[in-house]
């Protein structure tokens, strides 16, 4: 019995070798998973490197013909869906000319995620590439070009980058977007009855034709009653109108501009105040600004209050503001105390002050030395006539997104 298990055994041991040494083996050249290679994902892809890079020179790999025969090398961050990989989704166009490339070919290699084009390119010629938003990943999803995690489709996906051959000049093809570099008037109260609304570009390479009053508007705040204006003047690098009859004293008003509506000479759409935008994107947001006009009327109040001061004294938060106050907008909900390190609410009583310009929050239940935050709504509001809200951030306008105030103190 014990001789029959025992063959029993080898049998099995030899039937196990010969099965795994029969399987296939892993393919040594397969892309690896692991590490810097990672796994496929289901998210947007993007370039991560370029050869030549952006304004390089594409090298003669032939210097023995008369044309330039060269190849420009696309990397990607992920694995690529090698269907897409055509030249209908990376064009490579020689602009100064005008012509394609003759000889073109395009070849993917999925294991290190590079796309490569060789053809035959002309001396002294820009070349355009377009990475075109229809390049997919291995999981179907379409190419983020602009880079903003988004899939905005084309031409908003499209990537446009340039090369040269010999010694072309490059800048006669511009892909820099307009941006507005400075408004007048700009946030702020006081105003001109009769302003003149001025902005400009940088770089100044606007189309005048997008210059144009439907793109740039002016409307009361309060209403949304568009105000009637006039072209004063403009050129590629700056726009100028006027309010045709006098605005109104001591009223908000609102300028507009339709940035998706307004492009440079090369076709660049304008992207809104330098910092402000989120690229080429789909959906480009209007560029928007408040400003108040001035108070002829000495009756009248055009400028929004602000907090004052605060201070601690006797056991109580003293906060002063510049005007008088509607003392109904003082609730828990506009007004909080905090410790500062944990966000823990510090429960008080809010004591309007009689004169109606401030309040006092008890601090008896604060711990000597410990640091808080006194955190006001912007919807805390002034006495007519004014009737305005909060200008937390001392702009001169008040009741924006980041007109709440906030302070430490130590009791």
């Amino acid at each position: 019995m014990l001789k029959k298990t025992i063959m029993l055994i080898a049998l099995l041991t030899v039937a196990l070798i010969l099965m795994f040494s029969c399987t296939k083996k892993d393919n040594p050249f397969s892309p690896i998973k692991t590490g810097f290679n990672d796994a496929e994902q289901e998210n947007i892809s993007h370039i991560v490197g370029l050869d030549p890079v952006q304004d390089g020179t594409i090298q003669d790999k032939d210097p023995a013909t008369s044309a330039i025969e060269g190849e420009v090398i696309i990397y990607f961050d992920d694995f690529m869906d090698a269907n897409t990989i055509t030249t209908s989704n990376i064009v490579v166009k020689d602009t100064t000319n005008n012509t394609s490339i003759s000889g073109a070919s395009l070849t993917y290699y999925p294991e290190i995620k590079k796309a490569v084009f060789r053809g035959t390119f002309s001396d002294d010629a820009v070349i355009i590439v377009t990475l075109m938003s229809g390049l997919c990943n291995s999981a179907g999803v379409e190419f983020d070009g602009n880079g903003n995690g988004l899939l905005d489709g084309s031409p908003y996906d499209d990537y446009r980058y340039r090369l040269r051959t010999g010694t072309a000049f490059l800048d006669t093809f511009d892909f820099i977007h307009p941006e507005i570099d400075w408004v007048s008037p700009g946030i702020g109260n006081s105003v001109s009855l009769t302003p003149i609304i001025s902005l400009s570009f940088t770089p100044g390479d606007v189309d005048t034709n997008d210059l144009t009053l439907s793109n740039f508007g002016l409307m009361k705040t309060s209403s949304e009653v568009a105000v009637t204006c006039s072209l004063v003047a403009r050129t590629p690098g700056y726009i100028m109108f006027q309010p045709t009859d006098s605005l109104d004293e001591a009223e908000q008003y609102t300028v507009t501009v339709n940035c998706a509506s307004v492009f440079d000479t090369c076709g660049n759409v304008l992207l809104g105040m330098e910092g402000e935008n989120n690229g080429w994107i789909a959906d480009i947001p209007d560029y928007t600004w408040d400003f108040i006009t001035i108070a002829v009327d000495p009756d009248s109040d055009g400028i929004p209050p602000q907090v004052s001061s605060v201070n601690v004294a006797n056991d109580e938060l003293v906060v002063t503001f510049n005007d008088y106050m509607v003392t109904s907008t003082f609730t828990t909900s506009n007004i909080r105390v905090y410790t500062n390190s944990t966000n823990q609410n510090l429960v008080g009583s809010i004591i309007p002050e009689y004169d109606e310009r401030g309040f006092r929050y008890t601090l008896e239940n604060a711990e000597s030395g410990t640091t808080y935050r006194l955190w006001v709504s912007k919807d805390v509001m002034e006495q007519a006539p004014g009737n305005w809200y909060l200008d937390g951030n001392g702009n001169g306008v008040g009741g924006e997104l980041d007109d709440n105030y906030e302070t430490t103190f130590t009791p």
